[in-house]
């Protein structure tokens, strides 16, 4: 068997089995780091999702300062009013299988620091150019705890007076001349106090969605494992075989004659 496994043809097979063995080594352990990156984000956004809220200086100090994505979902308080006089409405923007607005406004803090708020979702009005009526915001000095989000790219430049495409926040510094943080917004939990006409025809957002099933990637990484095995066992189980296909088609050696009973014939 030694002498067939040094031939050129199966030291080429034994190189391809090696090959793809640290392959699939590889791909196991890219499935892998998926899988536990997918895990830890999933964890990540349920603590964040339910836990006690937190002033947003604390997470995002300066006005610029990135939301980076351990502090994305977290819940913050803010204590001051509304600019009202500044809301924006986000055009084509899903839930639950429509299509509507997003109401966002600005939220001046006791502090003087400026937050943009996304306050909820209303529907269409008769056409998608504009929303039937949108709930004012209360008046006074309230409370507002919600989630902070990152902003979102500019999707386009042109937009109706009063619309905008996503929620930049850079560029809705700019359209409301009001100094919001530009490293995050906050989607709207609960504002107090609060009239009861202040949520008629707005729908609160859905709870994000924790992304796909971490336990695909588990599976693929013992696939890829298992292949890695299967092909090495698969080489040395042809190599074995073809040695005992030789050994069954090479003719028996002769059996030896004494000389003495060479002699009696």
């Amino acid at each position: 068997m030694l002498r067939r496994f040094l031939t050129r043809r199966w030291l080429a097979w034994l190189l391809v089995a090696v090959v793809w063995a640290v392959a699939c080594v590889f791909l196991g352990r890219w499935q892998w780091h998926r899988y536990e990156g997918k895990k830890l984000s999933q964890h990540q956004l349920t603590d964040n999702y339910n836990a006690k809220p937190v002033g947003v200086t604390s997470i995002l100090p300066e006005r610029t300062t990135a939301l980076t994505p351990q502090d994305t979902w977290k819940q913050v308080a803010l204590r001051g009013h509304y600019v009202s006089s500044e809301r924006l409405l986000v055009r084509n923007r899903p839930n639950d299988g429509y299509y509507g607005y997003e109401v966002v406004v600005p939220f001046r803090q006791t502090d003087g620091r400026t937050v943009l708020v996304d306050r909820g979702w209303i529907n269409n009005g008769r056409t998608a150019a504009a929303p039937a009526a949108v709930p004012p915001a209360p008046g006074g000095t309230i409370t507002v705890v919600g989630w902070l989000r990152p902003g979102e790219a500019v999707k386009d430049n042109s937009s109706v007076p009063g619309q905008i495409s996503s929620i930049n926040l850079p560029r809705v510094a700019t359209l409301t001349q009001q100094p919001v943080l530009t490293g995050g917004y906050v989607l709207m939990r609960s504002e107090k106090p609060a009239a009861a006409a202040t949520h008629h025809g707005l729908a609160s957002l859905p709870k994000p969605s924790p992304g796909e099933y971490a336990g695909v990637n588990l599976s693929y990484a013992l696939q890829w494992w298992f292949g890695a095995v299967a092909g090495l066992v698969f080489y040395v189980v042809r190599l074995r075989r073809e040695e005992l296909e030789a050994d069954e088609t090479r003719p028996a050696k002769p059996k030896k004659v004494r000389i003495w009973d060479e002699e009696d014939e």
